[in-house]
């Protein structure tokens, strides 16, 4: 990567600089900087392409980001990673230092950042709508029930908190959830597992260097449900800011380097005081500052193991973590990064985890 310099001798870098390219669109990353104990790294949360359809992409598959310092103001410092979106497509994402728009309540921050594809393909066409409204960023999801629900909810103009765990089979005292999509519809067997659902009530997953048989998969009980209880849908434009931060599964491959894999990127959490509810105006969900709670860590699941593929699941009793970081008003991830020189920050940060109330297994 070259770069110039202003007469003051600091380095003046260009998003075409950072990819190599002129073939780039424009957008804003949500991410935050996370801690394990071997090792730190980006988790992004969401990719938000500007223009006029304005799409957001949800990481699938993402590899381990790179960083470039400069000197200077620190202003020409970079950070490129490389994410695949859902419908397989690999993109390039580039984020300066200086293209900060916002420090957020649940420690990630939202860069202005470019995108280019790897390969030589389309754009992706995008996985759903964004807005800008005032300082927020808003994702248009849906939440799927039955008539029932959907006629309460409507009626009440709130919908209920679920205290059960990601997995559906455990309850959590804590922390309740509401849960979202972007899927516009529950229309089969697939649609039920990319939202932790199965007719079955199983799901299988593969470890990574295992061979590709059934007799090596893990199976997780999920909730047993039909395409027939989730007929209704609703639409609402929901703040980046409440929603929890995804779980990841680390596949190390014996022959590729090392990635991650979101799970279940299609599902979108919510967090809120156990018991509370989350209400909505319009179409806007509404849940009051005070009622939101966030979990200050991703479980990060060895993909290899047996444990390691449960433990996203399993979230309430594995050891498994990412800690977020709280970073300091007036200082960013790249900032911090370079401040802590792989420091080791693990052991320094307390978080909560979520509590079990009631195990249904």
């Amino acid at each position: 990567m070259t770069a110039e310099a202003d007469p003051e001798g600091t380095p003046i870098i260009s998003f075409a600089n950072a990819l190599q390219t002129t073939r780039i669109r424009h957008g804003y990353l949500k991410c935050r900087l996370v801690h394990m104990r071997d090792r730190s790294f980006i988790l992004p949360d969401v990719l938000m392409a500007s223009g006029i359809n304005r799409k957001f992409f949800s990481p699938q598959f993402f590899n381990p980001n790179r960083i470039a310092f400069f000197g200077g103001d620190g202003s020409a410092d970079v950070c490129r990673m490389v994410i695949e979106v859902l419908g397989r497509v690999d993109l390039e994402v580039a984020f300066f230092r200086r293209s900060l728009i916002k420090q957020c309540a649940d420690g990630s921050f939202i860069y202005k950042c470019a995108f280019k594809t790897v390969e030589d393909v389309p754009f992706p066409s995008g996985q759903g709508t964004w807005r800008k409204q005032g300082d927020k960023f808003e994702l248009a999801l849906y939440h799927h029930t039955n008539a029932a629900g959907f006629d309460g909810i409507n009626g009440s103009r709130e919908l209920w908190s679920s205290p059960w765990n990601i997995q559906g089979t455990k309850k959590l005292k804590n922390i309740g959830y509401g849960y979202f999509t972007s899927l516009e519809r529950i229309e089969h067997e697939l649609h039920l597992k990319e939202i932790a659902m199965s007719e079955q009530g199983i799901a299988h997953f593969l470890p990574t260097n295992a061979p590709k048989n059934a007799q090596f998969a893990t199976a997780i009980p999920v909730p047993q449900q039909t395409t027939n209880d989730r007929t209704k849908r609703l639409r609402f434009w929901v703040d980046t800011e409440t929603i929890s931060p995804s779980h990841v599964w680390l596949h190390r491959p014996m022959d590729q380097p090392a990635y991650y894999e979101v799970v279940l990127p299609k599902v979108f959490r919510v967090g809120v005081n156990s018991g509370e509810t989350l209400p909505f105006s319009g179409t806007r969900l509404a849940v009051p500052k005070d009622s939101t709670k966030t979990l200050p860590y991703a479980i990060v699941g060895d993909a290899d193991d047996n444990a390691g593929l449960i433990a996203p699941y399993n979230e309430e009793e594995t050891m498994q973590l990412a800690k977020i970081d709280f970073i300091p008003e007036g200082m960013e991830v790249i900032e911090r990064w370079y401040q802590q020189k792989n420091t080791l920050m693990f052991d320094d940060i307390e978080v909560e985890l979520a509590a079990l109330l009631e195990d249904r297994t």
